[in-house]
């Protein structure tokens, strides 16, 4: 059987390294992350070598999510995420998502798309989720991911719902420790398994776990490792009959507790199907050989390989193809229905403000070369203040421009006083709940802007509760290109 495994590895091309360590392993498929992916072209170049390279057809999986998770930076349909299609609330904008996703990825060879997320926000701050997921209403986070699911699958590729049995309400980020979520036996039926049931009943291909701790369910292991949750909650109880896939073993959560061999061997002992290991060539042939070692002898391993075999046949070996046009009017459709005005307080929105005056205005934009390692931007971390500093000039006003940093605490030089003199603030703002460098300038503008600050909120309407009843607040949930036109559209 093939090794139960999706493998991430370094480079743009097919190195020797990378088709020795998938011919030695026999691994299921890979996984494309950024330091992967290029253009579309580059793309479907590096799935056919890959393929060669092996000699047999393989399950090449992304995270093509919309929104804050996308791996390219050119060339496909930019969708503003989970989070907008719940604001907009209309499935069919859902199912006219999932479609073009699956069309732009298929026509590369990617057969196997980790989307979308199915995770109900809680009430607290989660930095792990956040705009990832269609909302706080359960019913609506099914209906909107069914409708998802219904478009990529229809369009030939495989749908992967995550993160079972749901981390809305984590508190922490599983890349970076383990979440502890403590809610009712109550909360978790009627809340959080609520969309996957809707999924599993829409057939759905695969389901991935969560690198969670839920007591509810399992007290003592997260449901990466607990056959309560995998085996017999959704195999058994849920009747789930696709795909069990884990989350990246790589990640905090995991590797603060167990080494990658031992959590490959606890994660498929409670039932899971197929493993990621994301980063490591040393990890990844540890995994396998402990993988090797777990199955060896034991009646699940027919089961997995039967599963896996099943998967390989109905979403494996379609032919690539030119990349349709993207589809950019649906991705502005979706983001001006996204558009909420949270807050208003001293400033009215739309801005007006008589012909003859020329208002100075202060726009602060977030310095994204600080993480561009982090997220992909369209048209590289430069994108999104070129496009904002091209509309603001056109403008009849007085605008003036700084950055702020993202990582970097460091204030710019003279920011309070450019706030000061200036009669508006606009501070484009980069999740301050998260990020230092962005909280460290909100708090400075606070304090000098007073009531003619805008807080334009891209990355998490959480950063909400930093400002004041005196701060005007809007958001489009979301960053993408159409998402800031949007948002410009809404301010003037």
């Amino acid at each position: 059987m093939t090794a139960p495994f999706l493998f991430g590895f370094e480079g743009k091309r097919v190195s020797r390294a990378t088709a020795r360590l998938l011919r030695d392993t026999e691994a299921a498929g890979v996984l494309l992350l950024n330091r992967n992916i290029d253009t579309p072209a580059q793309t479907r170049s590096l799935v056919h070598a890959l393929e060669d390279a092996v000699g047999r057809r393989l399950i090449v999986a992304i995270d093509h999510e919309g929104g804050w998770v996308m791996r390219f930076t050119t060339g496909v349909t930019f969708l503003p995420g989970n989070a907008a299609l719940g604001r907009a609330g209309d499935p069919a904008l859902a199912e006219r998502a999932g479609g073009i996703a699956a069309r732009e990825l298929s026509a590369l060879g990617i057969n196997f798309n980790l989307a979308p997320v199915l995770d109900v926000l809680g009430a607290g701050y989660n930095p792990g989720i956040g705009i990832r997921s269609f909302g706080r209403d359960p019913y609506l986070v099914g209906k909107l991911g069914a409708a998802f699911i219904c478009g990529q699958e229809g369009h030939g590729v495989a749908a992967c719902v995550k993160h079972f049995p749901g981390k809305g309400a984590a508190m922490v980020d599983a890349h970076v420790d383990l979440p502890v979520v403590k809610i009712s036996g109550s909360e978790l039926r009627n809340v959080h398994l609520a969309p996957f049931k809707a999924a599993i009943k829409n057939g759905v291909a695969a389901v991935m776990t969560s690198h969670v701790l839920m007591p509810a369910l399992d007290s003592k292991n997260p449901a990466t490792f607990s056959r309560k949750v995998a085996h017999g909650l959704l195999r058994k109880q849920l009747g789930f009959k696709g795909l069990i896939v884990s989350d990246d073993l790589c990640m905090g959560a995991i590797t603060k507790r167990l080494p990658v061999g031992k959590a490959a061997a606890a994660a498929l002992a409670a039932g899971h199907d197929l493993l990621i290991v994301a980063h490591g060539e040393s990890l990844m042939r540890e995994a396998a050989e402990a993988a090797g070692l777990t199955l060896e002898g034991r009646p699940e391993r027919a089961a997995i390989a039967a599963r896996l075999a099943a998967f390989a046949r109905r979403w494996t070996g379609r032919k690539t193809g030119p990349s349709p046009t993207p589809d950019d009017a649906l991705a502005r459709q979706i983001a001006r229905a996204a558009v909420e005005h949270l807050r208003v307080g001293g400033a009215t929105l739309p801005l007006r403000w008589p012909a003859w005056e020329r208002p100075r205005i202060l726009a602060v934009l977030p310095d994204l070369t600080e993480v561009q390692d982090r997220f992909a931007f369209e048209d590289g971390p430069q994108g999104p203040a070129k496009r904002l500093s091209a509309a603001l000039k056109r403008w009849p006003a007085k605008v003036s421009f700084t950055k702020a940093g993202v990582l970097s605490e460091t204030v710019p030089v003279g920011l309070k006083a450019a706030a000061k003199r200036a009669d508006l603030v606009l501070f484009f703002c980069f999740e301050a709940r998260r990020f230092p460098g962005q909280r460290a300038a909100l708090e400075t503008l606070r304090a000098a802007a007073r009531t003619k600050l805008v807080a334009v909120l891209l990355r998490s309407p959480a950063d909400l509760d930093l400002l004041g009843s005196e701060d005007t607040a809007l958001t489009a949930h979301g960053y993408r290109h159409s998402q800031l036109d949007a948002l410009l559209g809404a301010l003037r």
